[in-house]
């Protein structure tokens, strides 16, 4: 039997091997607390995010086919290597970039995706990744299709499994820095919740299996899975992970929704201030469902979206309640995202619209 110093040692070059082995291997490999605990070590290091919202996924105006001209359909101005740089110049590491692909797609069986606007997106993811910056992409606004797999599951998931092969090819040889996100806040509500939850499973599930079968670099690529409708306690109840260890939660985060999203006169509640003391401990108590569920257990978390509407709320309360997601975050090794659907950056005048926004946003 070796001695004490002996063990140490094997037990030190055991693990390093673990650490090299879940960073070279397909999906194949069995998850294990090693290989997910380095998944949160990588979600750490990307930071904090911000979303190119209202952007590439905008969809055409007068509905129909798109073409790149909607890329500026929803009033933001074309994207360029300027902004992308402000942005990471701000003290984001991370950007997202929603992308709808369905209008942009043609007809069955081949459901191929316009040259010019894979092209586009191409061009900016890459300005991204040349920035040092860790990128996100999706599918975005695909309720109108994608949420009739709950009828036609095979019919829905031939335009589900085209796209994700023709992203995926086109961005095989990208750095492990690029993260392809399944889908966005889909959500079956034909269903019975279990029904619901084990429908997204499913094609959580296909997406992993369609993206490793890709090759290249996209067999440890990073990829990102929501649960129902991206809601937190929906994944935390109801998502189940495939047994693969470079898969990371997804959740949005715009609780509670009185504060974050409504508005004077909605139906089931407005709030126009934030940071009472209960306020704060909902909050604590919803960052420590992740830390239960996910981050105890190895396993790496992103809010892909946060935010409030700047219009009809306090805007104290606003800049308190950003500030208090992103430290909740860091303390949790949580890369939190926020969402700018154009609202808060002017991407003209390159000029935040709230005084005490960006600090908040970027913990300082």
């Amino acid at each position: 039997m070796p001695g004490p110093r002996s063990s140490s040692l094997g037990k030190t070059i055991l693990s390093l091997f673990a650490l090299l082995v879940s960073a070279c291997l397909p999906s194949c490999v069995s998850s294990s607390g090693v290989a997910k605990s380095e998944g949160i070590a990588f979600v750490s290091g990307m930071g904090l995010g911000w979303n190119l919202g209202n952007t590439f996924d905008a969809l055409p105006n007068g509905g129909g086919r798109g073409g790149l001209e909607t890329e500026t359909s929803w009033g933001n101005p074309r994207t360029t290597r300027k902004l992308i740089k402000y942005i990471r110049d701000q003290g984001f590491d991370t950007i997202r970039i929603p992308a709808t692909w369905g209008p942009h797609m043609g007809p069955a069986p081949e459901y191929a995706i316009d040259a010019a606007w894979l092209s586009r997106v191409e061009e900016v993811v890459d300005w991204a990744l040349a920035e040092k910056m860790y990128v996100i992409l999706n599918l975005h606004h695909e309720k109108s299709w994608l949420e009739k797999a709950s009828k036609d599951y095979e019919g829905t998931m031939a335009q589900f499994r085209a796209a994700w092969r023709q992203i995926a090819a086109r961005f095989r040889e990208r750095t492990d820095r690029l993260i392809f996100e399944s889908m966005n806040e889909i959500d079956f509500t034909d269903l019975p919740m279990e029904e619901n939850g084990a429908l997204v499973n499913r094609i959580n599930g296909e997406f992993v299996k369609l993206v490793r079968a890709s090759g290249g670099a996209n067999r440890t690529r990073r990829l990102l899975l929501p649960g129902i409708g991206a809601d937190l306690d929906k994944a935390c109840d109801h998502l189940v992970l495939p047994d693969d260890p470079r898969c990371i939660v997804s959740v949005h985060y715009y609780l509670p929704p009185q504060f974050a999203i409504a508005t004077p006169g909605t139906s089931w509640g407005y709030q126009y201030t934030w940071g009472t003391a209960d306020d704060r401990r909902t909050m604590e108590s919803n960052f420590a469902k992740l830390k239960e569920h996910y981050l105890d257990k190895g396993i790496p978390v992103i809010i892909g979206e946060y935010g409030c509407l700047l219009r009809n709320k306090d805007r104290a309360s606003r800049v308190d309640y950003f500030r208090s997601i992103v430290r909740l975050s860091r303390e949790n090794g949580i890369c939190p995202v926020f969402w700018d659907n154009g609202e808060e950056l002017d991407r003209r005048a390159y000029v935040w619209r709230q005084e005490g926004v960006l600090p908040a946003l970027t913990g300082n």
